[in-house]
């Protein structure tokens, strides 16, 4: 091949590798919707108080339910709900959620009540409890929760 071809065909050549050099790929889109390691589980634990001086009988009930705020008031709002048999308070609990539920950044609180074994509801949490899960917590400890009293009918 005569010199003045091979630069004529090495030129475009040298120019496309220079222009695929500068080339930059886009950054990975963030998985900001999903907190990590989808198997994984974060615990929530606790303990639920009243003050008033009110035994409860056998076969009470305590539900603990951990709710996206962002959903409040929507069938998908209770990400975790779980209900146990309880005797007289002070009432220890956990709870768990699969972390693949959980938002990086989400909102979410706790609704905490406990109720008769006819399921009149007796003791409740004024409002949501605010809980802060980290992407890296596997537990949480948001220590004494006070419930107030609900007046039967």
């Amino acid at each position: 091949m005569p010199a003045p071809l091979f630069r004529a065909c090495l030129a475009p050549l040298l120019a496309a590798l220079a222009l695929a050099a500068c080339q930059t790929t886009p950054p990975a889109a963030p998985e900001a919707a999903v907190m990590p390691d989808t198997d994984a589980r974060v615990r929530i634990q606790g303990e639920a108080v009243y003050f008033e001086k009110i035994l409860m009988p056998e076969g009470a009930r305590l539900r603990v339910q951990l709710i996206d705020d962002s959903l409040a008031d929507t069938p998908q709002a209770v990400l975790s709900d779980a209900v146990t048999t309880v005797g007289n308070g002070p009432y220890e609990f956990a709870i768990d959620v699969a972390r693949a539920q959980l938002r990086e950044g989400g909102r979410y609180g706790l609704h905490v009540s406990v109720s008769m074994p006819d399921g009149a509801l007796r003791f409740v949490t004024d409002s949501r409890v605010p809980v802060t899960i980290a992407a890296d917590s596997l537990d949480v400890h948001v220590g004494r929760i006070r419930l107030r009293h609900v007046q039967p009918d």
